[in-house]
């Protein structure tokens, strides 16, 4: 048989011209498979691969699931145990409530998000109150500053004198608090002293 295929090979090459060999090309399938899979090789290598190659295996593989033995899983052993079959339900709809409660979270998240009104300006800047940060001074394309009035610099000050106040307050009470804990610590030291 190899000896025919060579000759097919050489008759598609253009080296063996017998009209003897066309005929038995005609008559034998295999050859003329071969003589197709040749054609489909020799286009593909020119790249001009216009027919598909057929691979058709099913044959193959049906014999080969004939002659395969069957294997048949156990039964689980879990499903056996008294109680599973009651806790299982319970389990498939806490899931399903968490994916559900996801969705909703993520649908209220993206709902706000979307309803929050767009800034006015394209970036936030930082507020520098007019003094330069890092030797440099802020770059804005407004220069004018409006200056605020007494009644507003007055309640600043006022409110940073009742925070300063606060601080100095929270400031004594540390101070009280952490003598009374050094004494009381001494007093657990020195028992025997007065």
């Amino acid at each position: 048989m190899t000896q025919q295929h060579e000759k097919l090979s050489a008759f598609m090459d253009g080296e063996l011209n017998e009209a003897e060999f066309i005929d038995s090309v005609k008559n034998d399938s295999e050859l003329q498979a071969k003589w197709r899979s040749y054609h489909v090789i020799r286009s593909g290598l020119r790249k001009e691969a216009t027919v598909m190659p057929e691979f058709d295996i099913t044959a193959q593989v049906a014999a080969a699931l004939e002659n395969e033995a069957t294997v048949l899983a156990p039964k689980s052993k879990w499903q056996s145990i008294p109680g599973v079959n009651k806790i299982v339900p319970f389990m498939r709809q806490s899931g399903q409530f968490a994916v559900a409660a996801s969705v909703a979270a993520a649908v209220i998240l993206g709902v706000q998000q979307m309803n929050q009104p767009a800034p006015t300006e394209p970036f936030t800047t930082f507020q520098t109150n007019g003094t330069p940060q890092a030797g440099l001074a802020p770059v804005s394309l407004e220069q004018s500053q409006t200056l605020p009035n007494n009644n507003d610099m007055e309640a600043l000050l006022e409110k940073r004198r009742q925070i300063n106040a606060l601080i100095a307050d929270h400031e004594q009470q540390l101070k009280l608090k952490r003598a009374e804990e050094q004494s009381g610590q001494t007093a657990e030291d020195n028992p025997n002293q007065p």
